[in-house]
């Protein structure tokens, strides 16, 4: 276990931190900020949520751990009536497309956690179970895959080449899908993961074979034949996993270590952040019937992640899914 006050900041397979080190909540919370009472932390101006679990929450219905469909169950906030999708749900639900890592702990006793990994939001079911008062109310529970199992190389994979030979807007579809409730756990951790192939191709495609940071051409070919681009996830303190396309950039190699380690990191990546949105502005105003608002996840447009509705006609777009 740590010394009392002492955090590492490791960085092991792209991570801040340490599979199953101990941690004192406290010093996390003095070292990156965040609230300190409750399961979700939001540390402001921070790429990356926190979520903490324990014992404490299961006579208000709430739940944590993996299920059977290796998929860790995470209950959502909220003591009185139903829970709805707004702060910590909302940022949670939110994650892949404010560019946000989570970070999973679990409650270890005497003020300590134990680091679980790095996870994506697959998903969410809906279930029904008391709230503080002993009133039945509607309960969120978030679906979380492990960001490894996720981030795997699929390089000459099947799916992943078919991806190259569809048309840029199928992709940009692809990459920027939600999946609800209406699928099982194991479905949507399934397509969640052909989202992350269909993101790092979109985004290599429309480079074009050119570093979208500095302009200049990969510097080889793959085995494939394709100019060697690496995707860089802009706000993340690590790459891969699902995303949005607003975060995500095709970079030559020297220009992605700049990104990731270089002293100027931060304006760098502001800069980064710039070059994608003009470029993805463009290409979402030249679909036509989109309705496009710039903040937050509605920057996608055209459907509210939470009912699946789209914003424009009512319709429910899930059953097209």
């Amino acid at each position: 276990m740590l010394a009392v006050g002492q955090v590492r900041a490791v960085r092991k397979g792209g991570s801040m931190f340490v599979p199953n080190e101990i941690y004192r909540r406290r010093d996390l919370h003095e070292l990156f900020g965040g609230q300190r009472q409750g399961g979700i932390s939001t540390p402001s101006g921070r790429p990356f949520i926190m979520l903490f679990t324990g014992n404490q929450g299961q006579q208000y219905g709430y739940q944590a751990g993996w299920s059977e469909e290796q998929v860790y169950l995470y209950t959502g906030v909220g003591k009185r009536g139903d829970m709805a999708f707004h702060r910590g749900n909302a940022a949670i639900l939110d994650h892949a497309e404010n560019g946000k890592d989570i970070y999973l702990f679990e409650n270890d006793g005497n003020g300590c956690v134990r680091y679980v990994g790095e996870m994506v939001c697959t998903g969410f079911r809906e279930v029904r179970g008391p709230d503080v008062d002993g009133n039945d109310r509607r309960v969120i529970v978030f679906e979380l895959s492990s960001g490894d199992s996720l981030n795997e190389s699929f390089e000459r994979d099947d799916e992943y080449e078919k991806m190259w030979r569809e048309s840029l807007g199928k992709l940009r579809k692809r990459a920027t899908a939600s999946y609800t409730s209406k699928k099982s756990a194991s479905e949507r951790r399934s397509l969640t993961s052909s989202k992350s192939k269909a993101i790092a191709v979109y985004v290599l495609r429309r480079a074009n074979g050119m570093c979208e940071g500095c302009g200049k051409n990969g510097p080889f070919k793959t085995s494939s034949g394709r100019p060697y681009l690496e995707p860089h996830h802009i706000r993340r303190e690590c790459d891969g996993g699902p995303d949005d396309p607003f975060w995500v950039i095709g970079l030559c190699p020297g220009c992605h270590r700049r990104a990731h380690h270089s002293e100027d990191k931060f304006e760098f990546n502001q800069r980064l952040e710039r070059i994608v949105e003009r470029k993805e502005k463009r290409r979402v105003k030249g679909q036509k019937g989109q309705d496009v608002r710039w903040d937050g996840a509605e920057r996608r447009a055209g459907v509210d992640r939470r009912s699946g509705r789209e914003q424009r006609t009512g319709r429910d777009r899930r059953e097209r899914r």
